[in-house]
């Protein structure tokens, strides 16, 4: 045979399973314009066109990152089911005197021309839709810019040998599949699983426990940190404990309706319950796939839109005051007077402020001036230290003047110098009436049920929050800290100079640019932080806007995924249920009662991996919230809404996708 036949017999094989071929190269095309279009856009946006330029960039390479991972995946396994759904093809090819090395010719030729087409009309789409794309970028991060988005070769030549190496990857898979198939077994390949399964009691034991496990490690998470810690652990112990129960609970579970003789002996649960006991090893397989595909459809649009829609609440618990600025506190013992003088005259850095202020037509107020230690070390048992931290024990540890206390939370507590005012966000770490930092022992005084009004508990780790007498006492905790701290760390004391602007967004915007150097021409020594929400903004844009532009790219990639794997798992399912139909027909099965039977199949499987996907969610919400403070966002409230309105679009179009896939699923029952 010539390279033109196999060509010729490939490109017919394409057009006559159009069925099979045709969503395979739309589904594939798709995810390949996708793929360009993130490349395509890293490529073209340098770090400095704009402010968070380069947080776009480092979360649009992920993106790539994912994307090309992910489309490993996607197209290996449909490939799989195409390759399922035309073994009787090749097993026939094998009987009419085609050797194993003629049949895999053709099935390079027929991925070949799939793959031509795919990465043709990928490419050609995403040429098409990547300037739309970036302007949609642009608008989700609320810039104006000149630049001209264009077309280079860079893009093209990347995504092709990407796709290349793809499906390179997947004719060498098909040529395997072909070799290792005698003829017979490829004739019979396409009814594999026909042997009733056995109820497999262990591995749903197994299942369960790794669920278990799973749902456990997810919701004992105690701090972010910690979240972070857990969650791939977690969704892991998920990812394999729902695979276990699809393939075992199932089996169990259809096996005890078939026990139930009143259920089972009505000819539409007869049908159902024998048609998938049959085949259920590679059906549940299917469903377990949809369900973590659903779910993971559902935390990353969920996750991304909370980012993006709660951007001001980020912001706000980044920068509780519009300008924070702060300023190390050292003593230097060799400086003149004079020096001294100016180190610690901080009401220059107010009067530059002010003049500034004037200068921009803006208005300084709610000013908050206060001196802090803000640190993190372990507390365990009543004890604050620098030793052995670890994500379960670590706390953010913050020191005030009892006079910025008192003046904040209008209150006239008195301290003695032994003496603190206390709170800690897990209270069970501190038992007694005395609270130790490293070898230096204090009494409480006041145990804080909450944080004072002037502070924020959005932090990574738990809080230890305590007041001091007076600076003195300060010096002492930053002196015993440093003592007892081995590393090169060191503990200092910082004066906090805060406040918010009134006035027009764009003088507050002027106002804050360039306010670092402003300072700096003070004389003041020892600045160490001058930072804005007005700055940073465009910062934060950078990264939660991308995140949520990726966010919508991957989950239409695993939607993709997702309809795809319903679809085939129908077609093929049809395929072989036809036979079944044609037999119930001849003794009496009318059209109706065809449809009635289809249905309840349908809806017997169809839902239940969104249904597990919706438990998944569930358990995993308070971890996924825990990491969401990690980025800033504690808005708890939103993080529900949005999480409830993406779980009811994705039913929306999970319903769409049902009606459509029953419709295919029924034509192939009922074809001739």
């Amino acid at each position: 045979m010539n390279k033109k036949l196999y060509f010729r017999l490939a490109l017919r094989n394409v057009k006559n399973n159009k069925s099979t071929f045709l969503p395979f190269s739309i589904s594939t095309s798709a995810i390949i314009a996708m793929f360009y279009m993130l490349y395509s856009i890293y490529e073209q946006v340098n770090e400095n066109m704009f402010s968070g330029a380069e947080q776009m960039r480092i979360i649009l390479n992920l993106g790539v990152s994912i994307c090309g991972i992910f489309s490993v995946f996607v197209l290996i396994y449909t490939n799989g089911f195409l390759m399922k759904r035309r073994s009787r093809e090749f097993g026939l090819y094998s009987v009419l005197g085609m050797e194993k090395k003629h049949i895999t010719k053709i099935v390079f030729w027929e991925i070949v021309i799939v793959a031509l087409g795919c990465i043709t009309t990928g490419i050609l789409a995403g040429i098409a839709l990547s300037k739309l794309m970036f302007m949609v970028l642009l608008k989700i991060l609320n810039l104006k810019t000149d630049f001209a988005f264009g077309v280079y070769p860079k893009p093209v030549l990347f995504t092709i040998i990407v796709f290349d190496l793809i499906f390179a990857i997947v004719i060498f898979l098909n040529s395997v599949r072909v070799h290792r198939l005698k003829p017979v077994e490829l004739i019979r390949n396409e009814n594999a699983g026909e042997r009733e399964p056995k109820a497999k009691w262990l591995l749903a034991i197994l299942g369960l426990v790794t669920l278990a496990l799973g749902y456990y490690l997810a919701l004992t998470a105690k701090s972010p940190m910690d979240a972070m810690g857990r969650f791939f652990m977690a969704a892991l112990c998920v990812i394999i404990g729902t695979y276990l129960l699809f393939m075992s609970v199932s089996i169990a579970f259809l096996k005890i309706l078939k026990k139930n003789k009143k259920f089972y002996y009505d000819k539409k649960h007869f049908i159902t319950v024998s048609g998938m006991m049959y085949r259920m090893k590679q059906n549940a397989a299917g469903l377990a796939t949809i369900c973590i595909l659903s779910t993971c459809v559902l935390v990353v649009l969920s996750t991304t839109v909370s980012l993006y829609v709660g951007m001001e609440d980020v912001l706000r618990g980044r920068f509780p005051k519009d300008v924070m600025t702060n300023y190390l506190y050292l003593e230097d013992s060799d400086s003149s007077e004079e020096q001294k003088e100016n180190h610690y005259d901080y009401q220059k850095v107010q009067d530059a402020c002010q003049s500034r202020a004037d200068e921009y037509n803006v208005k300084i107020q709610d000013e908050d001036k206060y001196y802090s230690i803000d640190d993190i070390g372990a507390l365990q048992n009543g004890r604050y230290s620098m030793e052995n931290i670890s994500t379960n024990n670590m706390v953010n540890f913050k020191v005030k003047l009892l006079e910025d206390y008192n003046r904040a939370n209008s209150e006239n507590i008195t301290l003695n110098s032994n003496e603190v005012i206390v709170y800690s966000s897990d209270a069970g770490r501190i038992n007694s009436q005395k609270l130790s930092i490293c070898n230096k022992e204090y009494t409480i005084k006041k145990k804080l049920e909450k944080l004072p009004v002037d502070e924020k508990e959005l932090q990574l780790y738990d809080t230890l929050y305590i007041v001091v007498k007076d600076m003195d006492a300060m010096k002492e905790i930053r002196d015993v800290i440093n003592e007892n701290t081995k590393d090169d760390f060191v503990c200092n004391i910082k004066y906090n100079y805060e406040f918010n602007l009134a006035g027009d967004f764009k003088d507050k915007e002027e106002y804050c640019q360039g306010l670092r150097d402003v300072i700096n021409h003070t004389g003041i020594a020892h600045t160490d932080e001058v930072g804005s929400i007005y700055t940073s903004r465009q910062n934060f844009f950078g990264l939660y806007g991308s995140l949520f532009f990726i966010g919508i790219f991957i989950g239409t990639m695993f939607l993709i995924t997702t309809v795809m794997i319903i679809y085939y798992k129908q077609l093929s399912e049809g395929y072989q249920d036809r036979r079944r139909f044609e037999i119930m027909k001849k003794v009496g099965m009318d059209d109706k009662e065809t449809k009635s039977v289809i249905k309840t199949q349908i809806l017997m499987v169809f839902f239940l991996p969104i249904f597990m996907a919706v438990i998944h969610i569930c358990f995993a919400f308070d971890i996924i919230r825990k990491m969401l403070v990690s980025l800033n966002f504690n808005n708890t409230p939103l993080y529900i809404v949005c999480t409830v309105m993406v779980t009811l679009v994705f039913f929306i179009v999970y319903g769409i996708v049902y009606t459509i896939t029953a419709g295919t699923y029924y034509r192939v029952i009922n074809k001739g």
